[in-house]
């Protein structure tokens, strides 16, 4: 029997810490669990939500009856040596300072941007997560993924739809796990691994509950530019607000509250759009 809780505080899963409660939320195990949630969803006729770390989700408030799908028992870690390279087989749970972990400890090259995202390897394929100018597709080599009728696929990176910040998995399909190549380094990754975190939390609000980044950058300038210019850098609606260090994270100052949030990001988005002519596309997904 596949592992569930329910009536769960969503907020618990979601970093900004806002949301109601699922109906309920399933904890697979293996591959074969999670084809059966995704198979019951088709069943029920009810969408499925995957939910890892949950920096970039958002629940409404109330009771949500979704298929639920949370990736915490999800963890498989292995690795095989190729040469200069190492590939690393992650399922969609392994949390991004587990893999940091081990690539400190092995000196390995090209993870060391990514340092500092609170992601898990399921959402960060999904959404392309990137930091410092490195995407995970960077290092991507194959996802195994089940799609929307139940089915367990294996993709190579060049058959994924993918560009910044998005994935043709943010429309369909599961990401179970996903191969990454890394290369063995002659410089100190551990030494740009720290000073990465330290320019993030120089720049970013660590200190309280986010979402992370809020919008994706449009072509015309950086999102927390915009927003800068357009007055939003440190307004508040109630306990909600725009970070004072970063126009483009969203931080719970207490207890900030769905409607409150909402009704920022709308504020938010007609001003810069009525200022610039430019609509900001959302990074955060919202489940409503």
């Amino acid at each position: 029997m596949i592992d569930f809780e329910e009536y769960v505080d969503l907020s618990k899963f979601s970093t900004i810490r806002i949301g109601g409660k699922a109906k309920r939320v399933y904890f697979p195990k293996n591959i074969e669990e999670v084809q059966y949630l995704i198979k019951k969803s088709l069943d029920e006729d009810k969408k499925y939500v995957p939910i890892g770390v949950g920096s970039n989700l958002i629940f409404k408030d109330g009771v949500l009856d979704y298929i639920f799908i949370s990736t915490k028992n999800l963890k498989g870690f292995s690795f095989e040596e190729k040469g200069e390279h190492i590939k690393l087989f992650l399922e969609a749970g392994v949390s991004f300072k587990t893999v940091l972990e081990f690539v400190k400890k092995y000196n390995l090259e090209g993870f060391e941007n990514l340092s500092g995202i609170p992601a898990s390897i399921g959402g960060a394929v999904a959404m392309n997560a990137g930091a410092f100018g490195t995407e995970i597709f960077d290092i991507l080599e194959e996802v195994t993924w089940i799609d929307n009728q139940g089915s367990i696929l294996k993709s190579k990176k060049e058959e994924i739809n993918h560009s910044y910040r998005y994935t043709s998995f943010q429309k369909e399909g599961f990401v179970y796990s996903a191969t990454i190549i890394l290369k063995k380094s002659d410089k100190d990754i551990s030494k740009i691994i720290k000073e990465h975190l330290i320019e993030r939390n120089k720049k970013q609000p660590l200190n309280l509950p986010t979402s992370g980044s809020t919008y994706k950058n449009p072509k015309e300038a950086p999102a927390g530019y915009l927003l800068e210019k357009a007055g939003f850098k440190g307004k508040k609606v109630g306990d909600v607000g725009f970070s004072e260090k970063h126009a483009n994270f969203l931080v719970n100052y207490g207890n900030g509250t769905f409607s409150q949030l909402i009704n920022l990001l709308q504020n938010a988005e007609n001003t810069v759009e009525t200022l610039f002519g430019i609509n900001l596309e959302r990074e955060i997904k919202i489940v409503q």
